[in-house]
């Protein structure tokens, strides 16, 4: 087992505070998935696609660190097991223990994509955090129109619902969702600041508020010329309250500890009917009913966790 020495322990520990409020802004909540980078992923447990860009920060004591990534380990896991099983994966990792007893693996990108090897390294479950130098996480988060940036800046959800076509793009640093979709344009503005979500869809002004933190969000306001307020819990599996003039209450069940479980099912109802939906973890096929109709659209770079998110949206006139 590696010690770190002094200089670097501190540096480690010095850089472990949260994101500035810009940084926030474009990555806290990220449903995002990169499906066509060809890194290395874990085919063991690993952090659900929401969560995964937001574990990612610039390595502040040395942010022109841009050939080695620094992985912090939760504790509890076995260092050990853990380093093989990224190696075994392709990562070039080493492990390093701090003067506090807790453990990190520095993984060696020099000649890689080091950006694309940062949210691979993401994905894995016991990697808390991932420190990146400062051109890393620009490639990743900043205006550079690279591969990673504009797959992690950019969702889309496209296909069939509600008995009309569905062509939305969720842009993840503008922080806007654009298209159409229920037969009428969506132009949505979400503003971290205020907390607010407001613009036009389904043929309604959309004015609404939300809440959010890694176990809940709650949404509560108006759109679709109705009151709305629900609440999202991801550890309950529960998304309840109501939306369009009636009660709304789904159950699913991430399963995101349990590498077999590809699909996830949300059952339950809305708008005063069934609602029975599969999600495909890996294709990103959401498929089934609601609303009295079929549903069949693809989730690209973005998640079930968006979907119940912006439910209202979904739900239609």
């Amino acid at each position: 087992m590696n010690k770190l020495p002094y200089i670097l322990t501190a540096a480690v520990i010095s850089f472990t505070g949260a994101l500035n409020a810009a940084e926030n802004r474009a990555i806290s909540g990220a449903g995002l998935a990169l499906p066509e980078v060809s890194v290395p992923s874990p085919a063991a447990p690993k952090s659900n696609q929401w969560m995964t860009l937001r574990k990612i920060a610039v390595n502040e004591a040395q942010p022109d660190m841009n050939d080695t990534l620094i992985g912090l380990v939760e504790h509890g896991q076995d260092i050990d097991k853990a380093v093989k099983e990224l190696n075994d994966a392709g990562f070039k990792a080493a492990p390093y223990q701090d003067n506090l007893g807790g453990y990190m693996v520095l993984v060696d990108v020099t000649g890689l994509n080091a950006a694309d090897y940062a949210v691979g390294l993401a994905r894995y479950y016991y990697i808390s955090q991932v420190k990146v130098g400062q051109r890393v996480f620009d490639q990743l988060f900043g205006l550079n129109r690279s591969r990673s940036s504009y797959a992690a800046r950019i969702g889309t959800v496209r296909g069939g619902l509600n008995g009309s076509p569905a062509d939305i793009t969720l842009d993840k640093i503008a922080w806007t969702i654009t298209g159409g979709m229920n037969g009428s344009p969506v132009d949505v503005k979400i503003n971290h600041d205020e907390k607010t979500i407001s613009g036009g869809a389904n043929l309604s002004p959309v004015d609404l508020k939300f809440a959010w933190s890694t176990e809940e969000v709650a949404v509560y306001g108006g759109a679709n010329h109705s009151p709305v307020g629900y609440t999202v819990n991801w550890n309950s599996g529960l998304l309840e309250g109501y939306s369009n003039n009636a009660p709304l209450r789904l159950e699913f069940a991430m399963n995101e500890g349990d590498a077999a479980a590809r699909t996830v099912a949300v059952k339950g109802y809305a708008r005063n009917a069934p609602v029975d939906l599969s999600y495909d973890k890996v294709t990103g096929r959401l498929s089934g009913g609601m609303n009295g109709a079929p549903v069949d659209v693809t989730l690209v770079n973005c998640d079930l966790y968006d979907f119940l998110q912006y439910f209202f949206l979904f739900l239609g006139k």
